[in-house]
C-alpha cells in the first residue's frame, strides 16, 4: 500500500504553480497574435491571422536575422574564450584562481546599461564611432556570454579526471590528441549548454544593445522597443511568438543532437 506523503504532494503543487506562472504570459501573447481585435477582450470574439501579414515582413524579419547573426557570432566567440579559460583554470596551476573566476564573471554583476554606456564612451574617446553596429554588438555580447560558458564548461570538467588525459599521453598520444580524444568529448555537453545560454542572452538582449545599434542596423529587441514607444499593435505579439519559436527550435535541436541532458543530469538520459 502506497503511503501518503504530504511533502510529495506539495512539491507537485509547487511545480504546477511554477509551470502556470511561466506559461500564462506566453499563452496571452499567443492568443493576442491570433485574435482579430487591436485590444484583446474576454470572451474572445474569434480567430484571425490578420496581424501576421505585417509581422512576416522585412520590417521585422531583417532585425530578427541581424539578432541571429550577432547571437551566433557572440556565442561562438564566448565559446572559444570561455572554454579556454575554464580549461586553464581547471587544469593549470593558477594563483588566485577564485579571483580570476570572479573577474571573468563581473559582466554578469554589472548593470548591462552601464557596460553599454562605457563602451560608447570608450569608442568616442578613441574616435572610432564608426564601429557602432553588428561588429561592436558581437564584441560586447561576447562579454556577457563568457561567464555562462566558463561556468558550464567548468562544471563539466569537474567530472573529467585529469589522469585519463595523462594516461592517453603515457600511451603515446600527443597533448593535442589526448585533449581532443579524451577530454573534449566529455566536456562537450557543457560547451554546448554554455553556447546556448550565450546565444539566448544575446538574441534577447536590450540593455547592452540600446546604445550600440544604428538606425540602419537594429536588433529585434531594440526594434520592438522603438515600435512600442509610439504605438501598440498585436503585430508585436506575432513577432514575439516568432522569436520564441525560433529560440525553442534552436534549444530543441541542441538538446537532440548534443545531449544537453548529460550536463543537466550528470549522465546520459
Amino acid at each position: 500500500m502506497t503511503r501518503f506523503h504530504p511533502w510529495l504532494v506539495l512539491r507537485h503543487v509547487l511545480l504546477v504553480l511554477v509551470l502556470v506562472f511561466v506559461a500564462v504570459p506566453m499563452i496571452v501573447v499567443v492568443w493576442t497574435s491570433i485574435q482579430p481585435d487591436t485590444y484583446p477582450s474576454f470572451p474572445p470574439s474569434g480567430l484571425s491571422l490578420r496581424w501576421w501579414d505585417t509581422a512576416l515582413t522585412g520590417e521585422w524579419l531583417l532585425p530578427m536575422a541581424l539578432s541571429a547573426q550577432v547571437a551566433l557570432g557572440s556565442a561562438a566567440c564566448a565559446l572559444l574564450m570561455g572554454t579556454a579559460a575554464a580549461y586553464a583554470l581547471s587544469r593549470g596551476r593558477v594563483r588566485g584562481r577564485a579571483a580570476l573566476e570572479g573577474f571573468l564573471a563581473t559582466p554578469l554583476l554589472l548593470p548591462e546599461i552601464v557596460i553599454s554606456l562605457s563602451v560608447v564612451q570608450l569608442i568616442s574617446m578613441l574616435g572610432t564611432r564608426g564601429l557602432l553596429g553588428p561588429t561592436l554588438l558581437v564584441v560586447t555580447h561576447t562579454l556577457i556570454g563568457i561567464p555562462f560558458v566558463l561556468r558550464t564548461v567548468g562544471v563539466s570538467l569537474l567530472g573529467v579526471n585529469p589522469l585519463w588525459e595523462r594516461a592517453a599521453r603515457d600511451l603515446g598520444a600527443s597533448p593535442l590528441r589526448a585533449f581532443t580524444t579524451v577530454t573534449l568529448p566529455l566536456m562537450r555537453s557543457g560547451m554546448f549548454a554554455g553556447a546556448l545560454f550565450a546565444f539566448i542572452m544575446s538574441f534577447n538582449n536590450v540593455e547592452l544593445s540600446l546604445f550600440l545599434t544604428t538606425r540602419d542596423a537594429n536588433t529585434l529587441p531594440i526594434q520592438l522597443l522603438q515600435y512600442m514607444e509610439y504605438e501598440y499593435s498585436p503585430t508585436l505579439a506575432c513577432v514575439a511568438v516568432t522569436s520564441v519559436l525560433s529560440i525553442c527550435a534552436v534549444a530543441g535541436v541542441a538538446s537532440r543532437f548534443t545531449r544537453l541532458t548529460e550536463f543537466i543530469h550528470g549522465g546520459t538520459k
